[in-house]
């Protein structure tokens, strides 16, 4: 891998300055320890408009910006149907990259993005920054102590309105729900059960969907049954359907990972506080959860990517690298086809 040894920080290209690259990834970028924005570039310059530090320059073309600035790293914040370019892209330009989620449209061009990174010996990281939560990081790391024993099942729940059908958000909805589904946002929780059970390859995947009568391509709502190669057996509800379609607003998300020696479960505790519980024959503890935002997992991403740049040492596991998010892609993929082609369960009624 190319280091920076010699900088005390790494400069960040940001690709893309639309909705999350304002409000999450360049506030974070601006926060990171050991890190520092250089440039930004979007297709739309009413967007470029809006960056908070105008003496950042600004670029209506990534390709001009990777020519003109000295950068050490870019971070791709564009549409996913622009991943694959702009990564190759930046590649090709000796930088580092994250880039946000989904990785690519497809696990074909998933892999086309690692294999670009390895050839130039460069860092290509997504942001699933959930992995930087600390609920999720004290789930990892009760596993990891050994407290469940031999893991059978991991099963995981969430459901929102995706922002409703109607409103200021609805188009966006519509365009997630066209691209990935309610997977769109539900990929971060396939990405963590491998990141609780140290990896593993997806595989035995089945899925239904329910659409609602909405008229978008993937369902946005989805339940997946499937396993990893280590055995371990998965469910995954998601959706973008729950209260969508009303005025009153609601959510449900459940966590429960069951090993031979005890379980972990995420809920509530007596007094109606969000938490997790590990429950087994060595060790028994709840602990609450706190709000914590998209950009304060993203700073953090951001700042042990930038260390790693800098000293060549290793990633931690909290970085999901090209191969996680591959992985995440291709799961997303098999099981939104799946439901596809099963047909609206809502419109057979």
């Amino acid at each position: 891998m190319k280091t920076a040894k010699t900088k005390r920080v790494i400069r960040i290209g940001l690709v893309g300055y639309g909705k999350h690259g304002q409000w999450a990834v360049l506030p974070a970028i601006n926060s990171a320890k050991g890190a520092k924005l250089a440039a930004v570039a979007d297709l739309s310059s009413d967007n470029l408009a809006l960056r908070p530090d105008h003496k950042v320059p600004a670029y209506n073309d990534y390709r001009e910006m990777f020519k003109n600035e000295q950068l050490d790293a870019v971070y791709v914040v564009v549409p996913v149907e622009g991943h694959v370019e702009v990564t190759l892209a930046a590649l090709r330009a000796g930088l580092h990259v994250i880039v946000e989620k989904p990785m690519a449209p497809t696990a074909a061009e998933c892999r086309r993005m690692i294999n670009a990174a390895k050839r130039k010996n460069l860092l290509l990281a997504v942001d699933f920054e959930l992995r930087y939560s600390q609920e999720f990081r004290q789930i990892r790391q009760w596993i990891a102590e050994g407290h469940l024993g031999r893991i059978g099942a991991v099963h995981f729940d969430q459901m929102w309105d995706g922002h409703k059908t109607t409103g200021p958000l609805g188009e966006r909805r519509h365009r997630f729900c066209d691209s990935s589904g309610t997977l769109d946002c539900g990929i971060h929780k396939l990405d963590l059960i491998r990141y609780f059970l140290g990896g593993g390859k997806w595989q035995d995947v089945r899925a239904y969907g329910v659409w609602f009568d909405e008229k978008v391509r993937y369902a946005p709502h989805i339940a997946i049954q499937a396993r990893l190669d280590n055995g371990v057996m998965a469910t995954f509800n998601s959706s973008f359907a729950f209260t969508a379609y009303i005025k009153e607003r609601d959510s449900y998300s459940s966590l429960a990972i069951l090993g031979q020696q005890g379980v972990i479960t995420m809920g509530v505790d007596d007094t109606g506080k969000s938490c997790i519980k590990l429950t087994s024959a060595t060790k028994c503890e709840t602990k609450s959860i706190g709000a914590e935002g998209h950009a304060s997992g993203i700073m953090l991403l951001v700042e042990d990517f930038s260390r790693a740049v800098r000293t060549g040492k290793p990633l931690p596991p909290e970085v999901a690298t090209g191969e996680d998010g591959m992985m995440a892609v291709w799961i997303v993929g098999e099981a939104n086809e799946q439901a596809v082609a099963e047909g609206d369960s809502f419109s057979k009624q």
